[in-house]
């Protein structure tokens, strides 16, 4: 069995968990600021987010092949932590988005509740190391991805294309 794409991909997440951290911290620290850079930051927080969601996906999608206790038990502690970032980022960037994200939705539901639910099947599994459905999952995974990048095209024809 190769284990090295789950490391490399370990490896980035364990970045991305890092980079959360920061922005995090940047955008919860403190009153917004508005300038003319917030609309560049944010869609670029948001880009991040949604790579974010793709690479988790690709974690959990390897799992399937791994019998290693410690490392399946790190992939999912990593891709835990980086969920329980994003649901706590993507609101305080909301709040500065040029363009609306409370309307996005993911199965009927808000995309972060959605993404909440996600959080909540990782964390329980983390415990079993085992997860119920993880092709189930990794399409939840996908399509949150997928509904933050719509959202950041049409945010960005509308920053770069104002009526």
């Amino acid at each position: 069995m190769e284990l090295l794409p789950l490391h490399f991909l370990l490896s980035r997440l364990e970045e991305d968990v890092e980079f959360q951290q920061k922005l995090t911290s940047t955008y919860l620290a403190g009153p917004p600021r508005y300038g003319p850079e917030t609309a560049r930051t944010v869609m670029e927080a948001l880009r991040r987010l949604s790579d974010n969601l793709r690479l988790i996906s690709l974690v959990i999608s390897e799992l399937e092949e791994v019998n290693e206790r410690e490392l399946k038990e790190e992939a999912l502690i990593l891709s835990s932590e980086s969920l329980s970032l994003a649901s706590v980022l993507l609101p305080a960037v909301e709040r500065l988005s040029p363009f609306f994200l409370e309307g996005l939705r993911v199965d009927e539901k808000p995309l972060l509740e959605k993404m909440e639910e996600v959080l909540a099947e990782i964390e329980s599994a983390v415990e079993k190391l085992e997860l119920s459905s993880t092709r189930e999952l990794v399409e939840t995974l996908e399509r949150l991805a997928q509904t933050l990048e719509c959202s950041l095209k049409a945010g960005e024809r509308l920053i770069n294309n104002p009526a």
